[in-house]
C-alpha cells in the first residue's frame, strides 16, 4: 500500500486506540461523583477502575494471533462492535455488579483492538522510517489517552455525570467501523493454524498473575496457577512446529527491556494519574474540571515527546532513548517524591521522559519481529502496556491506601461509624465529616494522609525508575564488552 494512503487509515486506527486507553483512566476523576451515586466500597472501587486493564491482559495474545491468522481488519472491527455495546452497557449500569460486568466485557473488546492495531503499522508502514514515526503517534495516542482520560472525565462528570464518560464512545466507535470498512485492505488470512490450546493457556497464565495482583489480591495460588500455565504454555511453544509466539523474539536485543519498560511506564503513568486525580480534589479542593486541566501538563509534554522520539531514535538508537526517558522520569518523580507535589515542572518531565521510553520500547519489539508474526510481538507490547495498568492501579492504589490508614489521625469525637468510613479513603472522609463538630480537624487529617500516600508512591516509583536506568547501563555495558571482546 502506498504510504500517502496509509497515513488518513493512521487516523481511523489512531481513534479507536485513542478511546481504549482513554478508557483506562477516565473514571480517575469521575470516581468521587460515581461513589455518590452508587456507593460501592472501598475494594469495589478499585475493581471497578482495575478489571477494565486486568480483563483485557490476558487477552491480547489470543486477539493479537487471531488477527494474524483470521485476518486483522476483521478481529479490529469485531473489537470496535464489542467496545462500543459495553460502552453503552457501562453508561446505562443500574448497579456495581453491572457495572462491574460491563467494564469487564469493555476490556474483551480493548484486547481485540490494541494488538490488531499496532501489527497493521507493520502491514502499511514497512519502511524503519515511517513505521517509527506511525508507531511515535499511535504510542503519543496511547499516552495521550490514559492521561487525557481524567481531562475528558473532568469535563463531562461536572456537566452531565459520570455516565456521560462513557457515552462519548459509540459515536466515535460507529464513525471507526465504517471508516475501516471502506477504507482499510483486508489483511489475507496466515497460512498458519490458530493454536487455540496455546492461546487458553496464555490467557490462563496472564490471568492468575493479574488476579494475584489485584486489588483483592488473589494471593500466591492465583500466582502459582498462572506461573503454572505459563511454564506449559513455553513448554508447548518450544515444541510447537508452528508456535502461536515465536520465543526467540525474547532473546533478541533491547527486547526484555522494552517490555519492562512498558510496563513500568504504564503502572506509573495510570497509578500515579489515579493518586494524583484524587489528591487534586480531595486535598486542594479543585473542581472535576479544575484538576483535569493540571493533567494537561502531562498530556502536552507526552505528544512534544512522541513528536521528537522518532528523530532521537534515528540518531541515537532505542537503547539510548530508553534509557534516558527512565532517567528523565526518574528525576521527575523525585519532585513530589519530596513534597512539591503541585509543582508543574514534574509532570511536564515525567510525560516527556515516559514518552521516549514507550516509543522506543515499541518499536523495539515490533522491530523484531516479521511482519506476519507482528500480531504476536504487538501483542506482547499490550499486554505489558494493560498489565501495567492493572498493576498501577492496584500496587500504587493499595500503597497509597496502606499509608493513608497508618497516617491517619483521627480528632477526639468521631463516631464510630464515621471513624470506619473516613479510614475507606479521602474521599469517604470527606462524607464522614458532614455533620460532625469536628469536620474541620477530621479533613485536615485525611489531608495530611493523603498526602503522604501520594509522596510515597511517588517515591517508589522514583526508585523503580532509577533501577531501570542501572539496569539498561549495565545490560549496555555487558552487551559492549560481548561485542568487543577478542575471539577465541
Amino acid at each position: 500500500m502506498a504510504v500517502t494512503r496509509a497515513w488518513p487509515l493512521l487516523a481511523v486506527l489512531g481513534a479507536g486506540l485513542f478511546l481504549v486507553a482513554v478508557d483506562a483512566t477516565v473514571l480517575h476523576v469521575a470516581l468521587p461523583d460515581l461513589v455518590r451515586q452508587l456507593r460501592p466500597g472501598a475494594a469495589a472501587q478499585v475493581w471497578i477502575v482495575a478489571i477494565y486493564p486486568l480483563t483485557a491482559a490476558p487477552l491480547l495474545l489470543p486477539a493479537g494471533t487471531l488477527g494474524d491468522r483470521c485476518g486483522r481488519r476483521r478481529v479490529l472491527v469485531a473489537g470496535y462492535a464489542v467496545f462500543g455495546l459495553a460502552s453503552l452497557g457501562c453508561a446505562f449500569a443500574p448497579g456495581v455488579p453491572a457495572l462491574l460486568a460491563a467494564r469487564a466485557v469493555l476490556g474483551c473488546g480493548g484486547a481485540m483492538i490494541m494488538p490488531v492495531t499496532m501489527s497493521l503499522l507493520r502491514e502499511l508502514f514497512p519502511g524503519q522510517r515511517q513505521r517509527r514515526t506511525a508507531i511515535a503517534v499511535c504510542s503519543g495516542v496511547a499516552g495521550a489517552g490514559s492521561v487525557f482520560g481524567p481531562v475528558l472525565g473532568g469535563v463531562l462528570v461536572e456537566a452531565w455525570g459520570w455516565r456521560a464518560t462513557f457515552l462519548v464512545n459509540p459515536p466515535v466507535i460507529l464513525a471507526a467501523v465504517v471508516a475501516a470498512l471502506r477504507w482499510l485492505p483486508r489483511s489475507p488470512p496466515g497460512r498458519e493454524p490458530w493454536d487455540a490450546l496455546s492461546a487458553l493457556l496464555a490467557a490462563g497464565g496472564v490471568l492468575g498473575i493479574a488476579f494475584a495482583a489485584g486489588p483483592s489480591g488473589g494471593g500466591f495460588a492465583a500466582a502459582a496457577a498462572g506461573g503454572v500455565l505459563l511454564g506449559l504454555f513455553v513448554r508447548r511453544q518450544r515444541r510447537a512446529a508452528v508456535p502461536l509466539l515465536d520465543l526467540t523474539l525474547f532473546r533478541r536485543p533491547g527486547v526484555p527491556g522494552a517490555v519492562g519498560g512498558v510496563l513500568l511506564v504504564m503502572s506509573t503513568l495510570v497509578g500515579l494519574g489515579l493518586l494524583l486525580a484524587q489528591y487534586l480534589q480531595v486535598v486542594l479542593g479543585l473542581s472535576p474540571t479544575a484538576a483535569a486541566a493540571r493533567l494537561l501538563l502531562v498530556l502536552g509534554a507526552s505528544a512534544a515527546g512522541s513528536v521528537v522520539a522518532p528523530g532521537l531514535l534515528s540518531r541515537f538508537g532505542n537503547a539510548r532513548v530508553r534509557t534516558a526517558g527512565f532517567a528523565v522520569t526518574a528525576g521527575a518523580l523525585l519532585a513530589p517524591a519530596t513534597g512539591a507535589v503541585t509543582a508543574p515542572w514534574w509532570l511536564v518531565a515525567a510525560g516527556f521522559g515516559m514518552a521516549l521510553s514507550l516509543t522506543s520500547s515499541t518499536d523495539t519489539l515490533l522491530a523484531a519481529a516479521p511482519a506476519e508474526r507482528a500480531g504476536g510481538a504487538a501483542a506482547v507490547e499490550k499486554t505489558g502496556y494493560e498489565l501495567g495498568a492493572g498493576l498501577g492501579t492496584t500496587v500504587f492504589g493499595s500503597l497509597a491506601a496502606a499509608v493513608y490508614a497508618g497516617r491517619l489521625v483521627l480528632p477526639p469525637g468521631v463516631p464510630e461509624a464515621a471513624a470506619r468510613l473516613a479510614a475507606a479513603g479521602p474521599a469517604q472522609a470527606e462524607a464522614a465529616s458532614r455533620g460532625l463538630a469536628a469536620a474541620d480537624a477530621l479533613l485536615a487529617a485525611a489531608r495530611a494522609a493523603c498526602t503522604a500516600g501520594v509522596q510515597v508512591a511517588a517515591g517508589v516509583a522514583a526508585g523503580l525508575f532509577a533501577l531501570a536506568v542501572g539496569a539498561s547501563v549495565l545490560c549496555r555495558g555487558r552487551k559492549t564488552r560481548v561485542e568487543t571482546s577478542p575471539a577465541v
